[in-house]
This record gives C-alpha cells, structure tokens and sequence, in this order.
C-alpha cells in the first residue's frame, strides 16, 4: 500500500509539472501573437488563469486571461499600465503545441488604463497640476485669468470620458481633455475615477478578434 501511494504523489506530481510547463508554453505563445496583433514595442505578460490549465487546454477554451502591457510611452499622454482581462479566449490545443496561431477569438474584455500624475502634468504644462481629490475626484490647481488678471485657483471635480476622450471638469477655467485613442485591443472608454497612483480609465471591448501574423 505504501508502495502505491509513492507511485501515486510521483505520477500526481509528474501531471502538475506537465500542467505548468504546458501552462507557460501557452502564455508564452499567446503573449507572442498579442504584441504582434497590437503592433507593441515589448511583449506583454500574459497569464492564464485557472487550474488545472490542460483541462482548457483540451477544451481550447480559457475563461480568463490577463494581459500587462507597457512600453505605451509614444502617445500624447504616455499609458502607464494597461491591465486587459481578457475572458472567453480560444486558443486550440494544436496552436498551443505547433507555435502557430492564425486567430484568436474573445468573447468579451476588460480595461484599465492608468494614467500616472507625472505625466498628465508634464502633458498640460506649467500653469496647471492634478493631484488625486477626495472621493474618486481629481484636485487642479494652476492660473487662471479674471478681469485681466492671472490668478492662482483650485478646484475638485470628476474625471469622465467621452468618445475616445478623458474629460476633467472642475470649472473656474480649471477644466481639460486627454485625448486616448488608439488604444490597444481597440476598447472603448466607459469610464475614469481619481486613485493614488494617478487616473484610472476603466473600458471594455466585445467581439474582439486578434489576428496575429505568421
């Protein structure tokens, strides 16, 4: 008996190092296809979430997968994190095994972008400065001008987007826009609130198709 249990933990333990090697032979794989799609300046991290991974694997269907994404500095604004949830991701097991993915569906997909402080400042210039507010809001401070004369003002107010844009609208001359399109995985904006690493953009995306490049 105590045989056979040994024989067991060895072949359990064998199948969990097959799972995790064909795990990071996966996001290797789709983090290749991705940066390719997206046309990105460094390979995203990819990780593939849910255990254990060959049961989707087999399936070719993962339930969700994140993606990391940096190097979004060539911008008006440079993004300085992009988190994509990426959920209902299908990925045939003999695309995983060849190295070979033509195409790659999604069912549906998340977004925040984050935009730190530093560089929406450095993007406005002088005469104005965000910082994070209370409640999700932002706090702006610069010059404005009132009967000819150039005060100093500050104001709170939300963050917002609309189209392809971040909307900050503070009032008192305070008010300004970002533009954000272009953005990878071609989201669309649904949304912004003001946290302590900067302006977090929430967005969304369905239907999306990745069509890497052999």
């Amino acid at each position: 008996m105590r045989r056979l249990v040994i024989v067991l933990l060895v072949v359990l333990g064998l199948l969990v190092v097959a799972d995790r090697v064909a795990l990071a032979a996966a996001e290797h794989v789709v983090a290749g296809r991705i940066q390719t799609d997206q046309g990105l300046s460094e390979r995203p991290d990819v990780t593939i979430h849910g255990f254990p991974f060959l049961t989707q694997a087999l399936g070719g269907r993962y339930d969700r997968v994140t993606v990391h994404v940096r190097g979004l500095r060539n911008r008006t604004v440079p993004v300085a994190k992009l988190t994509v949830d990426l959920n209902g991701v299908h990925v045939p097991l003999s695309a995983v095994t060849s190295g070979h993915l033509s195409r790659v569906p999604v069912d549906r997909a998340t977004a925040k972008v984050l935009l730190s402080y530093d560089d929406v400042n450095a993007y406005l210039g002088k005469h104005l400065t965000v910082s994070e507010g209370d409640n999700g809001e932002v706090k702006v401070t610069g010059s404005v001008t009132v009967a000819g004369q150039s005060v100093s003002a500050s104001a709170s107010g939300k963050v917002d987007v609309r189209g392809n844009d971040l909307v900050v609208a503070v009032g008192q001359g305070l008010d300004f826009t970002i533009p954000l399109g272009g953005l990878p995985f071609r989201i669309a904006l649904v949304g912004a609130k003001a946290t302590k690493a900067g302006i977090e953009v929430s967005a969304t995306a369905s239907g999306l198709v990745l069509h890497p490049s052999s």
